[in-house]
């Protein structure tokens, strides 16, 4: 029951901070949202930090399972995957791209979690990227550590982005062809016409 208990918290904040932006959502919110006391919530969180933690925890487990599905042969269908799969995590976790900054400024564990986390993303999508260079899909001797920033910032503030410029309705296809822009500069002859059978 405790663990049903705890998942119900962590459903209940995740659909608050997804809708109202974690800093306005207080601990009385996500006990009303899954029908417990603040008591009983505070059983199992001791607070806000500590589920605004549990969430950002899954969150970095799921893209690191996704990232080591495709860190040994990471063609270009699987970058496109890979680019799939952080859309729809971004959609579900939504509050943690929007509310970057405030999250590491009120929660300082969670910011040196997420250090330690971009940090061991850079280097596979750097990888990823030498991987392709030697195969002959990208550009010889270019800066791969930065494209690897670039590319995980684009990705990273998309939605940050788009909120900016006033739109509300994601697509798929947008944050493709965005981040894509940023790889083809980068692609041989032959990275292009692999790009184009995706």
């Amino acid at each position: 029951m405790s663990s049903r208990t705890k998942e119900r918290i962590l459903q209940a904040a995740l659909s608050l901070f997804n809708e109202k932006g974690m800093v306005h959502v207080r601990l009385q919110h996500i006990a009303d949202a899954a029908g417990i006391s603040v008591g009983n919530l505070a059983y199992h969180y001791y607070g806000k930090e500590a589920i605004v933690f549990a969430l950002i925890d899954e969150l970095m487990k799921e893209q690191s399972v996704v990232l080591a599905n495709y860190s040994a042969v990471p063609l270009f269908v699987h970058i496109d995957n890979i680019l799939e799969q952080n859309f729809s995590l971004q959609s579900r976790f939504e509050f943690f791209y929007l509310d970057t900054l405030e999250i590491y400024r009120m929660y300082k564990k969670v910011a040196r979690l997420s250090e330690r986390h971009i940090s061991n993303q850079l280097m596979q999508i750097e990888g990823m990227f030498n991987f392709n260079a030697a195969r002959g899909a990208f550009i010889k001797n270019a800066d791969y550590a930065s494209l690897a920033r670039t590319f995980w910032m684009a990705g990273h503030l998309w939605r940050y982005q788009q909120r900016l410029t006033g739109k509300t309705d994601f697509s798929l296809k947008e944050y493709k062809e965005q981040l894509w822009a940023v790889l083809l500069p980068f692609c041989t002859e032959m990275g292009i016409m692999e790009y184009r059978t995706i």
